[in-house]
């Protein structure tokens, strides 16, 4: 072999090297970045919230995440006394939003769930389909149902209970109930004509901040006590806190409001 025939392959063989070489560098620089990435990962906030919320609480979110840029907020929607078992039971949760205080209260006498904060209210309302007449549930025909919520597990339900007991009610319609699993599935019963009425809370009558026409508001239930809804931090969870304390804020409030809450 020729001196610069040697010289030429010696040539390409560096090239070769040094183009490997590369390539690793460039391999070690992406996965660099990815682990740099993945070092800050964001924080996940784990809140239950009574089934009532679930329009509301997505703008919370929202307002929340704008200056907790590294949480990222997460539900789990059903009934308040439901999801008070899930959490007796370790179901992972940081915040209960219940739609009653009795919930948050039995989980804070045994010490799991503490900064705990009343932070709105509700108005109890019958509901009926949309073309009837019907004023009261004394109206209900004898094949007609009246949908509420589990008494044990749904405060609405329990507010109905209490609401049919007070007017001297619930024995004429008591063959009639047909029982939900939360407020939200009352309001479907009565839209699709499942049932003939229903009790719900009256914020439950707005979607995306529009009120409903597919049912009617046949009247306010009046209860002897307020409708009202508390929150409580149920892990250690720093953010859980911060939730509470923003819940308390202007900002919070106003969204409460906007969603036909009362604070």
């Amino acid at each position: 072999m020729t001196v610069k025939r040697l010289l030429a392959v010696l040539g390409t063989f560096i090239i070769i090297i040094a183009g490997c070489s590369n390539s690793k560098d460039n391999d070690n620089s992406k996965q660099s970045s990815k682990s740099n990435n993945s070092d800050n990962p964001k924080t996940e906030l784990k809140v239950s919230a009574a089934a009532s919320l679930s329009d509301v609480s997505k703008a919370l979110k929202k307002e929340f995440e704008k200056t907790h840029k590294n949480v990222n907020v997460t539900f789990n929607y059903g009934g308040s006394g439901a999801l008070r078992q899930q959490i007796e039971k370790g179901a992972p949760t940081d915040v209960f939003m219940s739609a009653n205080t009795k919930d948050v209260d039995m989980l804070k006498k045994h010490n799991q769930a503490h900064n705990t904060y009343k932070y709105a209210h509700n108005q109890l309302v019958l509901i009926g389909d949309k073309n009837s007449d019907q004023a009261s549930v004394k109206d209900l025909k004898d094949n007609e149902k009246l949908a509420i919520g589990e008494v044990k597990t749904v405060p609405a339900g329990k507010y109905a209970k209490q609401y049919l007991d007070n007017q001297h009610l619930y024995s004429d319609v008591k063959d009639k109930i047909v029982y939900a699993k939360d407020v939200k599935q009352v309001l479907n019963y009565v839209e699709k004509g499942n049932t003939q009425m229903g009790f719900v809370y009256e914020t439950d009558l707005y979607t995306n901040n529009e009120r409903t026409d597919k049912v009617n508001e046949i009247k306010k239930a009046d209860l002897k006590k307020p409708i009202t809804y508390e929150a409580g931090a149920t892990s250690d969870n720093k953010f859980a806190k911060e939730w509470i304390e923003f819940l308390k804020s202007k900002k919070a409030k106003d969204i409460l409001k906007e969603y036909h809450f009362k604070v």
